[in-house]
């Protein structure tokens, strides 16, 4: 975008009330202002043209006035951001003014000299500067003009002055009269103007000015001044030379007053394919041009022909500029496409072959495409060192190469991942092929000093001629690539692609992305939300409220409320577990401290997995739950696992000790169900033992569960421990629990788990249900 200052004579608004008035200068009165020396300098030089003779103070006049003009579209144009057309256009109106001012000196100096040879100077440079000020437009804030298109500008000129001579000689038109250098000048300065109205055209309509007049303007005033040049011819090159200088101040000051406003910019900043296409073009003009000036017997043949062949050795050369420039461009595409260490495709070149290649998006035929990652590369890189790697990597390359037959695309992907593309094969021999490569690159290497052997997983994708829309080839490596960590975490060498497994293994990344969003430290709303259920736990010989489990949810946006099975795994596999616990313990400690507010002291439980002691400091995270929200440490029961505690023997005790010395309780679950040691018993400050609803589901049925459960409750309360029962459905388990001692039952026949709202509610009417009437 332009930046424009603002305009002399243009003031700022006044507001009055809610109207606001715009003080400016009557626009009738500038635009006649703007166009003034315009008219005066075209009226001025009309007048010395049809005058008989040349009145050298009405030409000195034009000159001057023709100066002045270009120094203020000089001054004008310094408000636009980008300046360098204006400047090519300046220095051409000063050329042109400065070759009128030489043949008035030169008239005033001696009658004799050649009166024009100012002019044709001037004009000349000015064409020269005019067609660098259209390569600038062209090229506006994007650098500056190439050497091609100054080629192609000389080139045009030659040949059209060339077959120019041929035809005035051919068709014996009046300025086959001429003598040389005039018709030369003559045709110079009709082929400079048409060159410069073409290229006006081209520049002009790349950068948006279809409807611009300023735009037609000046090319008319060209398409004009070249016209009447051919037209006028007959009446002498006296005349056509005063037609010239017309023309060319008519020009000059029409392009400068179309400068007042800024030249819009080309948003496509590739270079066209006209100016490659114009070049052979003109190499096929000069030719025919040189070839007949060669056969012809006509007058000034040899001038003909010499500018032809100078024409011919200057297209030749742009030419072949471009073709070596094409045959770089291939060079660096293979480049670009191609691995160093192997020489095979890579991943760029791998993909343009899955573009193209029989079965893809070109092609309705079959493909199938092998994906290949080498287990235990990295062990060899890192023992043997980079050069060994790279010996293997070429050795793999090389086995798995001299077993493909027929076409085929070989790439390596990645560090130590090959692709194997195989046009025209359907499953069954896809599949034979990848059980070939895995078998070959199984076998050992020798090495320096060492045979190392690598494992291999290969996924296998498949193209049917029937797939619609045909995937693209970024879509067929990803397959590919799908496929193989299919068979590496089955284990397997081969496996093939299968789209269920796919599109549940987008499924879970996708809830991952989620779960990333929902536990950050500003977490999304678009994700869902971290809620708590809370499942009460009742005294078994009272009946009594004692505490209250928590079990966390994911209120999902599409899906609902979901269970920690949907979610949890995932939670573990990819580190989310001390932010998931963090949450978990400030919602759950802040239910249980308004509890607390409202009446009811109990116990909230809240369960910590193997992740939580390895990915964040459970003391840290337990205290900042207990400062944020007030709970008594009293209050807040952490549930362990017998697998944390085997797990982490060595972590787990010391973080146990430091918060029991805080007043936590601990809470042993799922006793029972894990393989470990009664030694932790007496070691950790455990105050209960929570037995496994497993065990509970089985207690009135089978009789060693029932002594299971009965040793259990008998040791724990030798230990002086409490013992929680979860899983209790009925009440004769919950009759045959307190007859064995069991302290706390927990499950649905007392009520299931439900939000923090509804269990308020529940502890309310429990309360008023146990109260006597």
């Amino acid at each position: 975008m332009d930046r424009v200052r603002p305009l002399p004579g243009v003031e700022a608004g006044t507001r009055t009330g809610d109207r606001t008035t715009m003080i400016t200068d009557p626009v009738p009165v500038r635009v006649p202002r703007r166009l003034l020396p315009v008219l005066v300098i075209v009226a001025l030089q009309s007048w010395v043209t049809l005058t008989p003779g040349r009145d050298p103070f009405l030409q000195l006049a034009v000159a001057v006035l023709l100066l002045l003009q270009v120094q203020w579209m000089a001054r004008v144009a310094r408000q636009y951001e980008h300046d360098g057309p204006h400047r090519s256009i300046e220095l051409a109106g000063l050329c042109l003014a400065a070759g009128l001012v030489a043949d008035v000196v030169a008239r005033a100096v001696g009658p004799d000299l050649p009166m024009s040879v100012g002019f044709i100077v001037g004009s000349s440079l000015c064409a020269v500067f005019a067609f660098q000020a259209v390569l600038r437009w062209d090229r506006l804030g994007s650098g500056t003009p190439g050497v091609g298109d100054w080629i192609n500008a000389l080139g045009t000129v030659a040949v059209t002055v060339s077959g120019g001579i041929l035809l005035v000689q051919a068709l014996a038109a009046p300025a086959a009269a001429w003598s040389g250098w005039e018709l030369l000048v003559w045709l110079g300065q009709l082929a400079t103007g048409a060159v410069l109205a073409g290229t006006c055209v081209v520049v002009g309509l790349l950068t948006g000015m279809r409807g611009d007049p300023r735009l037609w303007a000046v090319v008319g005033a060209f398409s004009v001044h070249v016209v009447v040049q051919c037209a006028i011819a007959a009446a002498g090159y006296e005349v056509a030379e005063r037609a010239s200088i017309l023309g060319h101040v008519v020009v000059c000051t029409a392009t400068t007053a179309a400068l007042q406003q800024a030249l819009p910019v080309r948003r496509d900043r590739t270079r066209p394919s006209v100016t490659a296409t114009w070049s052979l073009v003109l190499l096929g003009c000069a030719s025919l041009v040189l070839a007949v000036a060669a056969f012809s017997d006509l007058a000034r043949t040899r001038v003909a022909a010499a500018i032809g062949a100078a024409a011919t050795v200057v297209t030749f050369s742009r030419v072949s500029a471009i073709v070596r420039e094409l045959e770089s461009l291939a060079r660096a595409r293979r480049e670009a496409r191609t691995d160093d260490l192997t020489g095979l495709a890579n991943r760029r070149g791998l993909v343009a072959a899955l573009t193209s290649a029989p079965g893809t998006v070109r092609d309705r035929r079959e493909a199938a495409l092998l994906v290949l990652d080498l287990g235990g590369f990295k062990h060899v890189n890192d023992r043997y060192g980079p050069d060994t790697g790279d010996h293997v990597l070429r050795a793999v390359a090389g086995r798995v190469a001299g077993l493909l037959e027929g076409r085929h695309v070989l790439a390596r992907v990645t560090g130590d991942e090959f692709a194997v593309l195989l046009p025209g094969a359907d499953q069954h021999r896809a599949l034979d092929v990848a059980a070939a490569v895995a078998d070959a690159v199984t076998q050992p290497f020798d090495v320096p000093d060492a045979v190392v052997r690598l494992g291999v997983h290969v996924g296998v994708t498949h193209v049917h001629p029937d797939e619609r829309p045909a995937p693209a080839g970024t879509e067929l490596l990803r397959r590919g690539q799908a496929a193989m960590y299919a068979a590496r975490a089955a284990g397997t060498q081969v496996a093939a692609y299968d789209p269920a497994e796919d599109e549940r293994e987008r499924l879970r990344h996708e809830r991952v992305e989620q779960l990333r969003g929902l536990l950050a430290p500003e977490p999304d709303p678009a994700c869902g939300e971290v809620v708590v259920h809370f499942q009460p736990q009742l005294d078994a010989g009272t009946g009594e409220v004692v505490g209250a489990e928590a079990l966390v949810r994911w209120w999902h946006p599409q899906h609902g409320l979901l269970a920690p099975v949907a979610f949890v795994d995932l939670v573990e596999r990819h580190g989310l577990m001390a932010p998931l616990t963090r949450r978990v313990l400030r919602l759950a400690a802040h239910e249980a401290a308004g509890w607390a507010r409202a009446g009811f002291p109990y116990r909230v439980s809240v369960n910590l997995s193997s992740s939580s002691f390895a990915d964040g400091d459970v003391v840290c995270l337990v205290q900042e739950a207990l400062t944020a929200t007030g709970l008594e440490p009293g209050l807040l029961t952490l549930e362990i696992t017998e697998s944390v505690l085997m797990e982490n023997v060595e972590s787990v005790p010391p973080v146990l000790q430091s918060l029991a010395e805080r007043g936590v309780g601990l809470s042993i679950d799922d006793f029972g169900t894990g393989y470990s040691s009664l030694a932790y018993l007496a070691d950790l400050p455990v105050d209960e033992l929570k037995i496994d609803r497993s065990f509970v589901r089985r207690l009135m049925t089978d009789p060693r569960t029932h002594a299971v459960v009965a040793g259990t409750i008998e040791l724990a309360r030798r230990l002086q421990l409490r013992v929680v029962a979860e899983g209790v459905e009925d009440a004769e388990t919950l009759e045959a629990l307190r007859e064995l001692g069991c302290d706390v039952s927990q499950g649905y026949l007392h009520a299931r788990p439900a939000p923090a709202a509804e269990l308020r509610d529940w502890f309310q009417d429990h309360v008023t249900a146990d109260q006597p009437s």
